[in-house]
């Protein structure tokens, strides 16, 4: 029988019935604590990279494998940190543990694991750059929000593989969103999804809440939780940019966008920058994302080639 029944309790059951979900590595978890406690500090993170010799040879092999295209090589952690700062540091070791999590899950010509990945990760960028630029601290929120945001449609793609085929075949003949296509076919969105995973992983509600809801805001939310509404226009502007795995191109004009408008309101100081450099401030950002993706992949692939 055809788990493809067109009913969200139905998926929402199956998913619940799932006894084996992927876990993120515990280095992951003690990131994501840290990040969330006021009281953990930068020099805190630092310490518990040092205190993990695997992950130390990881991040090492990443940096000497030529994307940073340095002179010499960099023989130990103290260095890694000051040519990529800490900050940088801490979202590669967190996208580095989740990107290993799903590596290895299955793809068809819908669907486009780096494609997804550099979608996250550019969602991730663009939150951050935006955080920074109205002046919001901290913003490591934002990062970690735009990276997990559509990690419900991992979910999907792998639980219900056959089924998220006719997803994207139903947004595509009927030129909508993939998110509207959910809704239609299965009556469960990535959102849902990936709150579930959230949960299942334990994550923190205030996290969780952003991948849950980065979809189902109103202008209101901008005002309760801004962190959802940078999550929410991030999204927007990878998608209207290509960097997506929608198949149906995002034909949105972002100023249009009432939360962007919200934002807007807000903090005055987005209207006062030209969106044309704003572009191009972006458009810097989702390269970064690009290379940020291709890092690690390259980690991956040479750790392959070494076990192979």
């Amino acid at each position: 029988m055809t788990k493809f029944m067109y009913s969200k309790e139905y998926f929402l059951k199956e998913l619940n019935e799932i006894k084996e979900v992927p876990t993120l590595p515990q280095v992951a978890f003690k990131l994501i604590a840290m990040i969330s406690d006021e009281t953990s500090s930068m020099r805190d993170i630092g310490n518990l990279i040092e205190d993990d010799p695997p992950l130390i040879a990881k991040i090492l092999r990443i940096v000497n494998s030529g994307f940073y295209n340095l002179r010499y090589e960099v023989k130990n952690i103290r260095q890694a940190v000051v040519i990529l700062g800490l900050e940088e540091l801490r979202d590669l070791v967190f996208a580095m543990s989740v990107f290993s999590t799903f590596y290895h899950i299955k793809e068809n010509e819908n669907f486009s694991f780096l494609q997804f990945w550099k979608h996250c990760a550019a969602t991730g960028k663009v939150a951050t750059v935006l955080c920074k630029y109205i002046g919001i601290i901290p913003n490591h929120i934002a990062f970690l929000g735009g990276l997990l945001h559509d990690f419900g449609r991992l979910v999907l793609q792998l639980y219900f593989r056959d089924d998220y085929i006719k997803v994207f075949k139903f947004s595509n003949d009927h030129q909508i969103s993939l998110f509207d296509a959910e809704k239609k076919v299965l009556g469960i969105t990535h959102a849902e999804a990936g709150y579930w995973l959230a949960r299942r992983w334990n994550l923190p509600e205030d996290l969780s809440v952003l991948i849950r809801d980065h979809h189902n805001l109103t202008v209101a939310d901008v005002k309760n939780n801004v962190f959802l509404a940078l999550i929410h226009v991030a999204d927007r502007i990878t998608n209207i940019w290509g960097i997506s795995i929608e198949p149906v191109p995002i034909m949105e004009v972002i100023e249009d966008n009432p939360i962007w408008r919200e934002l807007s309101t807000r903090y005055p100081k987005l209207n006062n920058f030209p969106l044309e450099e704003m572009t191009r401030v972006f458009d810097m950002h989702l390269e970064e994302a690009e290379i940020f993706v291709e890092k690690i992949s390259a980690y991956h692939e040479m750790t392959k080639d070494s076990e192979g």
